[in-house]
């Protein structure tokens, strides 16, 4: 069998009924639709088809599509403003004034302006101390259309693809009005070539089967049947999926619980008193500044009053130390300022809470991905709004030892690398503090991923907990960026489908 053959096999009912159509001559899509009796949508997709298999060639071309808009839709209906303005001078007793032409004609400010402005500029009206009155020539308007009128009620009909020479004019004006727009419109023309012609020659006489039905097998008659080509290439289909960077902060949550973590939970919008003051954090510290945090303007402040021994405890801890054993930030703690109310900068907020809660498990293990808000300049490496990964871990038994273990462990499980270092770091509420890295292979390099520590004295017991408390923060962003070698953070919230569909869950 003949690859002609084989082609003329394998062709759709709209394939071959575009190429017979097209043996006569040339033709665009809606002349096409007008002699198959298809709808434009089935000649595009066969023609598509068609053209893939070498057999028809598209030449597409742009024309000027002219058109109403919506309001020169309405005054096609109603006439033109200086039309319905005409009629009421015409039957007016005495010239009117602009006040009374607006209640006369029912026209709106703008379309009286319009009205009054064309017939003054084409001299059809004339305007003297407030009064308007028809000219001469004016009067002789009402026999006539105007070119406006003729192209609107055109316009109206569909008749939008070409324009006499002397419409073009009058187009502008109704353009410049805001009752008709410029577009363009796509002309696709097909014409099949002499392989196209073999194949038309080739194609099988008689009723074609496409598809094997249960009527056809009962009544045992003999059918021809569609070729399929199952080398022609498909297009793809993609089905719905979560997007990438939310599957896999859900996976890490997985992991975290899977592991013996339990989730903390706390609001966007915090108090001072999580966000800063319970981290021991000092009130004047630059970070708390504008540049460093969102502040809600209003409620400006929020209700912190049921935890007054607890901020009483904070106090005396930021003024002298109190049961911490430090010295504390020797400054007057102001209490109101515990209750200002800011979008949340870290997630260690959620711990605080969690140490604060009553109900805290003693051993325990807790976690949190959370959305945390800070005033940076958005570009390649920056957000103002990103995730942060983090948690506790409290036991009597927990040290230092314990706290690197785990952090091998984490930091293996999550990205893949069986090469980790760690080294001296420094974060404000934990002492010791350590930093690990990874060692990434396509980078050829070592990439920070984690900081932890242990919380400090002025931390936890003010917050009524004896026992060591190990604390770690994971770059969540930055791990999956690594994962699918993203450059620049902007990527994880895109709306790049492309992107989107082949990034693999």
């Amino acid at each position: 069998m003949t690859d002609i053959q084989k082609i003329a096999e394998a062709l759709q009912d709209a394939e071959i009924v575009v190429l017979k159509a097209l043996t006569k001559k040339p033709a665009t899509t809606e002349e096409l639709a007008k002699q198959t009796m298809l709808q434009e949508r089935a000649i595009s997709r066969a023609a598509l088809w068609l053209q893939n298999k070498g057999l028809i060639q598209i030449e597409e071309k742009t024309s000027p599509l002219y058109a109403l808009t919506e309001l020169g839709e309405k005054d096609a209906k109603d006439s033109l403003p200086e039309r319905r303005l005409y009629k009421v001078l015409k039957l007016a007793e005495k010239p009117l004034h602009f006040d009374e032409i607006a209640e006369k004609t029912n026209l709106s400010k703008q379309e009286t302006t319009a009205a009054i402005g064309y017939g003054k500029k084409y001299n059809f009206i004339d305007i003297e101390n407030g009064v308007v009155k028809l000219t001469d020539y004016g009067k002789n308007l009402l026999e006539t259309e105007t070119p406006e009128e003729k192209l609107l009620l055109k316009l109206a009909k569909g008749e939008r693809d070409n324009l006499l020479a002397e419409e073009k004019s009058a187009f502008d004006n109704l353009n410049k009005r805001g009752l008709a727009k410029l577009s363009e419109k796509k002309i696709r023309t097909f014409s099949i070539n002499e392989t196209a012609k073999r194949v038309i020659s080739a194609i099988p006489s008689g009723m074609r089967v496409g598809q094997l039905t249960t009527e056809i097998i009962k009544n045992h008659d003999t059918y021809t049947f569609r070729r399929y080509d199952v080398e022609t290439q498909t297009p793809k289909i993609y089905g719905g999926k979560k997007q990438v960077y939310r599957a896999f902060l859900d996976d890490a949550k997985r992991e975290l619980i899977s592991l013996g973590f339990q989730e903390m939970t706390g609001p966007l919008v915090e108090a001072e008193l999580w966000n800063n003051d319970a981290l021991f954090m000092p009130q004047d510290h630059p970070a708390r500044g504008i540049h460093d945090i969102f502040f809600v303007k209003n409620p400006k402040y929020g209700n912190v009053e049921q935890y007054e021994d607890l901020i009483k405890n904070i106090k005396n801890t930021h003024e002298i130390g109190g049961k911490s054993g430090s010295t504390g930030w020797n400054y007057t703690y102001n209490e109101k300022t515990a209750g200002r109310l800011i979008l949340r900068s870290q997630g260690t907020a959620l711990s605080a809470r969690t140490l604060a809660n009553k109900d805290l498990k003693i051993p325990g293990a807790y976690f949190a991905i959370s959305r945390v808000f800070r005033p940076e300049k958005v570009d390649a490496t920056h957000l103002a709004e990103f995730d942060q990964c983090e948690g506790i871990v409290i036991s009597d038994d927990a040290d230092f030892q314990t706290l690197l273990g785990l952090l091998e462990n984490f930091a293996k499980k999550f990205t893949g690398s069986d090469k980790v270092k760690f080294k001296p770091g420094y974060f404000p509420f934990t002492e010791p503090s350590v930093e690990a890295s990874v060692w990434h292979p396509k980078l050829k390099k070592w990439v920070e991923i984690l900081g932890a520590g242990i919380l400090r004295p002025e931390v936890t017991r003010p917050l009524g907990i004896d026992a060591p408390v190990l604390a770690w923060g994971i770059g969540i962003s930055r791990l999956f960026m690594l994962k699918e070698d993203i450059s620049d953070i902007r990527q994880l919230f895109s709306q790049d489908l492309e992107f989107l569909r082949k990034t693999k869950l």
